[in-house]
């Protein structure tokens, strides 16, 4: 089932014909970082892949294995979290995943912030989203699902999730996702 939210992009921002995900099924990304994901993060790639979403956030292919991956990605910013952590830990309090109740990211910023869940209890369904800012205070989980969050950042409502202003807030907000294909994807990187 397709969440109101999920709908909502779908009407104003037709996804890619042919969706990148990279090379590997869902089992495999799910062996890989450890855990099941939410349906809301399968969901909304199933439809449009990895991409980034107006200019600014962006899904890298979960399927794709080694650097470049979401679970890759996800794993460096584990990484970065946890050394971050070892030095401020009153600033970086978060577990992180695979530790109970851990953050793990699934996006990620053109400002290095990044976008994932709380893995609180065994049901990806109930896991609270969460940003972790670059260059703000950590902020508590977020009330609601993934496609308003992307739909938020769509039309320029940014701190309504507690995500900072974009650089064009005084520009006409066009919803835009840029998908990525893997040739388009090799070029980013």
């Amino acid at each position: 089932m397709v969440d109101s939210a999920l709908n909502t992009l779908l009407s104003r921002v037709p996804p890619p014909e042919a969706p990148y995900v990279g090379e590997r099924d869902w089992e495999a990304v799910f062996t890989e970082v450890g855990t099941r994901l939410p349906n809301e993060y399968v969901d909304l790639i199933g439809h449009y892949g990895a991409g980034i979403w107006a200019g600014w956030l962006r899904f890298n292919p979960p399927g794709r294995q080694g650097p470049g991956g979401m679970p890759a990605s996800s794993a460096h910013a584990a990484y970065a979290y946890r050394t971050l952590r070892d030095d401020w830990p009153e600033e970086f309090a978060l577990p992180v995943w695979p530790e109970p109740g851990g953050f793990l990211a699934v996006a990620d910023t053109v400002h290095g912030d990044y976008l994932g869940w709380l893995t609180e209890g065994p049901d990806p369904e109930s896991w609270p989203l969460i940003f972790w800012p670059r260059h703000n205070d950590q902020g508590p989980p977020l009330t609601c699902g993934l496609a308003e969050v992307v739909y938020a950042l769509l039309i320029g409502d940014h701190e309504k999730f507690g995500f900072p202003n974009s650089e064009d807030e005084d520009e006409d907000k066009v919803p835009d996702f840029e998908a990525f294909t893997a040739a388009s994807y090799d070029r980013r990187k």
